[in-house]
């Protein structure tokens, strides 16, 4: 069977355990992938279906996993993480069977809420799993791929979900299915997730207390939270607002699926793009994105803004698992999952607040989205501009300092390695003049012997 290299010196891993960990990274972003294909149908399937019901329907999901992805970092630190994964994903499929029964809109609402959930706590777990099964540069690797992974199996899915819609209003809801798959595997997959136990040597299944911020580097937490949180809000812009920049569908759609695309490709190149980028991933990425951005708003061509969309998707990609892989060795185990939830809130919280961010700054300088699409890419670009500066600023400081600590060293060693050297010259010294005595004395006395 083939195995794959997990990292950890010659260990390995059997492919059907990395197949699971890639089915529940996926599970947690799948709600509302079957809602997008009936949303222009929901009047005649539901009839009397209300704007804000259809709103509700549509953000949903990832309103409801917002603080659900934080219960499931805590609750991750504290019980079973296997046990808690396979629960989750039995209460996940059995509602993806419900969707199959729904008699009405406020159903099918409660409903995406409720997957919302599920998908929020698994979300952490998922991606504490990655960790767990890897290391090094494998596990960086891996982080790449399951991203990359997901977006492929996400433009699948929209596609198929879009012909399944034209048999059925209700086959689209087969993805939602998808979390059964790890039922199947759960036994033999809890034997590679490493439990947050106390004494995990003994077996004893004790509950952990700690302190979270002695647990993590708060101030790295932090720092990537609200970097990923920002470049996750001007990327979600991009599929918001494409379509009512251009009202073709096909032409929409295309520039829509570059987003996907741009990102999975950045997923399967992440080692190469990080020994290209090395220690600028922050300034590369805002500036990627910047560019991005200023090729989307100086024309209309739909082939430049197609690669400015190319260009920020995909260096957004190279962030995204740059930052996991980052914080997951800046977390102590027990952390982790807790820690991973705080980073991938940011993901839903971005996505859900991104047209409220965008349009509330565009009636500050009186303009509508609605009226002209095209000053929402404006807005992101002068955003991603202000970022770009300060990231800048704050590399040049880390800079400074770095600069100054060495020589502060410096002037502190350098008396103690001259008296060190001084002790060293002195005894050499002696030492020659012991061995010259001794070579002296040795010599027989010549004029004894006359």
């Amino acid at each position: 069977m083939l195995r794959i290299k997990s990292g950890y010196g010659t260990n390995t891993l059997p492919l059907w355990a990395v197949f699971n960990l890639y089915v529940i990274f996926i599970c947690t972003s799948i709600p509302g992938l079957a809602i997008s294909p009936i949303m222009g149908d929901l009047t005649k399937i539901f009839p009397g279906t209300t704007p804000l019901e259809s709103q509700f329907l549509e953000i949903g999901p990832n309103f409801a996993a917002i603080p659900f992805v934080f219960l499931g970092g805590w609750i991750g630190t504290r019980f079973n993480n296997s046990k808690l994964t396979t629960w989750t994903c039995l209460f996940y499929g059995i509602c993806g069977v419900l969707f199959f029964f729904v008699p009405n809109m406020i159903s099918l609402i409660i409903l995406s809420f409720v997957i919302g959930i599920a998908a929020g706590i698994l979300s952490p777990l998922s991606t504490a799993f990655i960790a767990d099964m890897f290391g090094g540069s494998k596990r960086t690797a891996q982080y790449g791929y399951t991203s990359a992974t997901l977006n492929l199996v996400l433009m699948g899915c929209v596609i198929a979900t879009g012909y399944l819609a034209k048999i059925s209003w209700r086959l689209p809801f087969l993805i939602y299915l998808l979390p059964f798959v790890p039922l199947i595997f759960a036994k033999g997959f809890k034997k590679y997730i490493k439990e947050p136990t106390a004494n995990a040597q003994s077996g004893a299944k004790q509950k952990v207390h700690y302190k979270f911020s002695k647990e993590v580097n708060m101030g790295m937490l932090i720092r990537y939270c609200i970097y990923y949180f920002f470049i996750t809000l001007v990327i979600a812009c991009i599929s918001m607002y494409i379509p009512f920049r251009y009202t073709d569908s096909s032409t929409a759609g295309d520039l829509t699926s570059i987003l996907f695309f741009g990102i999975m490709a950045s997923g399967y190149t992440l080692n190469f793009c990080l020994r290209v980028l090395k220690r600028t991933v922050a300034i590369s990425v805002m500036a990627a994105i910047v560019i991005g951005f200023l090729l989307m708003t100086v024309t209309n061509d739909v082939i430049i803004v197609g690669l400015g969309i190319l260009i920020a998707t995909y260096f957004y990609g190279v962030a995204q698992p740059y930052y996991y892989d980052r914080l997951s060795v800046a977390s102590s185990r027990i952390a982790l999952t807790l820690t991973l939830a705080w980073f991938a809130s940011m993901d839903s919280i971005g996505n859900t607040i991104a047209p409220f961010v965008i349009d509330g700054i565009a009636k500050v300088f009186h303009a509508s989205t609605a009226t002209d699409p095209l000053i929402a890419f404006k807005i992101c670009l002068y955003l991603c501009v202000a970022a770009l500066g300060v990231v800048i600023i704050r590399k040049i400081i880390v800079s400074a300092r770095s600069h100054k600590e060495p020589v502060a060293a410096t002037v502190q060693v350098a008396p103690a390695e001259k008296t060190v050297a001084d002790t060293a010259k002195t005894a050499t010294t002696a030492a020659q003049n012991a061995s010259t005595a001794a070579q002296s004395a040795a010599k027989p006395d010549n004029s004894t012997t006359k």
